[in-house]
């Protein structure tokens, strides 16, 4: 969650009411790109792709990996390509003014660890190189702040590499999802973890969840009646 909240996903609010109360009150106050579409509305999937704020990858995520076992690392891999557009020469020192592009994942994870945002004193742009972008969290700090990454997923783009694995996400009529230009990227990308395999003894308890709620009300029925008799009786 510390990720969720560097980016601030505050739309995730919206859907994530409209999703516990459905209404047309809930539903007016989520944003647009994250509305469900035609295909969210009359089909059951993973609930998980929602969050995606791009339509066209929810549709055919839905349509190609519905039921897949493994949506769960497809979603991290998506995640985890969102980019945000820039001027290198704004980031790196003597560059030309190019368009490029750079991973969100890449910038924070340098700052997970670190104080809070405001306490630390940010490294002045454009850095001497690439590589001392992603050096410090001064610098990372000074990245995350100019791109402005904290204003939600509404200028975010996707990685053209996500595309290169999942082909089948790819639509050419949507032409503002793939970032254009030069990719600045550290010696080693950042993904978010994948989920841990589903082992028995976790199925075992997710198990004797699904049959405490199928079978609560009788069971709690069962209990009162049994406590409604004389003690000692």
């Amino acid at each position: 969650m510390a990720w969720y909240a560097k980016t601030r996903f505050y739309h995730i609010v919206h859907l994530t009411a409209w999703q516990i109360f459905p209404s047309t009150k809930t539903f007016r106050r989520v944003h647009r790109k994250y509305k469900p579409t035609s295909v969210q509305l009359h089909t059951e999937y993973p609930r998980v792709i929602d969050w995606i704020p791009f339509p066209t990858i929810r549709d055919r995520l839905i349509r190609f990996h519905a039921a897949n076992p493994r949506i769960d690392e497809i979603f991290c891999d998506t995640v985890s390509s969102y980019v945000v557009e820039a001027s290198m020469a704004d980031l790196v020192m003597d560059a030309p003014a190019a368009r490029c592009y750079i991973r969100v994942t890449d910038v924070i994870a340098n700052l997970a660890s670190t104080t809070p945002s405001n306490d630390l004193t940010m490294a002045v742009l454009p850095a001497p190189d690439v590589a001392t972008l992603f050096s410090t969290p001064e610098y990372c700090q000074a990245v995350f702040t100019k791109l402005k990454m904290d204003a939600g997923t509404l200028q975010y783009k996707m990685d053209p590499a996500f595309f290169g694995k999942y082909p089948e996400l790819f639509d050419s009529d949507a032409t503002d999802i793939s970032a254009e230009g030069i990719p600045l990227i550290p010696a080693k990308q950042n993904v978010l973890s994948y989920p841990s395999p589903l082992d028995n003894t976790t199925f075992q308890t997710y198990r004797s969840f699904i049959d405490f709620s199928l079978y609560s009300q009788q069971s709690l029925a069962e209990f009162f009646g049994r406590s409604s008799i004389p003690f000692g009786y």
